[in-house]
């Protein structure tokens, strides 16, 4: 399901609304204006350290496999799939597509599609609601935007599927947003994310989806993929909660930690 013209322009109005009012509990999540806290000083000196190294192609890739299978690993653990590191490597590498093998392959896919965007235009970089469809079905459900009610047992109500297309298109211009632009990348990706998960776009997978989403941000600044270990699991889920209560900032705390560990352990890789 697209949106038609009427419903981008209806969008576009929201959008300007939103933008300009107070957040209630429809609204975005409550925004951090200046990035003051220490796990700024953090990320931002990890990732000082690895952008100072002298890397070769060869070992640019291998890094960036490294982080494709430890993305696809932790963000299957989160949705409660199990898969091993090793297996998740071969099959990225052989691109296998048997049934048994198929939740990595299409998750792989959505992250390739949103390393391509990153590569492509840098901090220029948009989440569009086609590029959503595009990183959903990639994650593996080809059936678009949610038609049903959704998950009407969370905290917040999912938005009702026939103001669907006008929530995901408000918020992807809200994404283009000189305010937004001003927040660290971290906070943008949490953002993005909480909203991902407040619209609930789609009937199912939409966590995942909204994972690999929200990493276009990390990564148009040059930072890794949100990768969520399973050790991080309690801290994420308690963050989901206190988002569902417009406190934002233990997720961006959160990510912030998954990022710092990232860039860490890529640079006592190839350091």
């Amino acid at each position: 399901m697209r949106c038609d013209l009427l419903t981008r322009a209806l969008a576009r109005t929201y959008s300007r609304i939103v933008m300009q009012r107070p957040p209630g509990r429809r609204s975005p999540p409550v925004l951090f204006t200046r990035s003051s806290n220490e796990w700024v000083n953090k990320v931002n000196q990890r990732h000082k350290e690895f952008s100072e190294l002298t890397l070769s192609s060869e070992q640019k890739d291998n890094l960036d496999r490294w982080a494709e299978t430890e993305f696809i690993y932790a963000t299957l653990e989160l949705d409660g799939i199990k898969a091993s590191r090793d297996l998740i490597a071969r099959i990225i590498s052989s691109a296998s597509t048997d049934e048994s093998s198929l939740v990595i392959v299409n998750l792989f896919n959505a992250v390739r599609a949103v390393e391509r965007v990153a590569r492509a235009d840098g901090r220029a970089a948009q989440l569009t609601p086609d590029l959503l469809i595009q990183l959903h079905e990639g994650a593996g459900d080809a059936n678009g935007f949610r038609k049903s009610a959704g998950n009407t047992s969370r905290l917040i109500k999912p938005v009702p599927a026939e103001h669907l297309c006008a929530a995901i298109e408000s918020a992807c211009l809200w994404f283009t947003a000189e305010s937004f632009a001003e927040l660290n990348p971290i906070e943008q990706a949490s953002i993005v994310y909480f909203r991902l998960i407040e619209i609930q776009p789609f009937e199912q997978a939409t966590e995942r989806t909204a994972l690999v989403a929200a990493s276009l941000f990390t990564l148009r600044s040059g930072l890794p993929l949100i990768i969520i270990r399973p050790e991080l699991d309690q801290a994420f889920r308690a963050a989901l909660d206190e988002g569902a209560q417009m406190n934002t900032r233990p997720m961006v705390e959160l990510i912030a930690e998954a990022i710092e560990q990232t860039l860490t352990e890529m640079i006592k890789k190839e350091g």
